[in-house]
C-alpha cells in the first residue's frame, strides 16, 4: 500500500503570520525571516515588501526589523522576547521611542485574545 504524505517543508512554504517570529529587511530585497527553530533569506520583489510591511499584525521595531505581534511573549529593556527568557530565548532589539507603542498593541492583543477564550 502506498501512501502519500502531505508534509510541508517549512523552509519552502510557511505562513507569515503564523510561523514568523520577525524579520529584517535587507539589501536589494533580501528578506531574513525568522521562526522558532530557524532562519530562511528570500529574496523579494518591491510589491512584496510593501505587502509583508504593511501587513497589520507585524509592527516595525526599529530600521529594517518587523515583529509578529502576536508571537510576542515579554518586551523589556529594549527587547522583544519570543521565547523564555534564558540561554536559548529568541528576541530582538526594538527602539525605545517604538517600544512604548507596541507595547500598547501587545497588551490590546492579550486583552482580545482573553475575551476570546472566556
Amino acid at each position: 500500500m502506498n501512501v502519500a504524505l502531505d508534509v510541508t517543508n517549512t523552509y519552502e512554504e510557511f505562513v507569515l503570520q503564523k510561523d514568523i517570529m520577525y524579520f529584517r529587511v535587507g539589501d536589494h530585497g533580501l528578506v531574513s525571516f525568522h521562526g522558532k527553530n530557524y532562519h530562511i533569506k528570500k529574496r523579494l520583489s518591491t510589491e512584496q515588501i510593501a505587502e509583508i510591511t504593511s501587513d497589520a499584525s507585524f509592527f516595525k521595531a526599529n530600521t529594517d526589523c518587523y515583529v509578529n505581534t502576536k508571537k510576542i511573549l515579554q518586551i523589556q529593556d529594549g527587547k522583544v522576547f519570543f521565547e523564555l527568557k534564558g540561554a536559548d530565548s529568541k528576541f530582538t532589539t526594538i527602539t525605545k521611542l517604538r517600544q512604548h507603542r507596541l507595547k500598547e498593541i501587545w497588551q490590546q492583543n492579550r486583552s482580545h485574545q482573553s475575551e476570546e477564550i472566556v
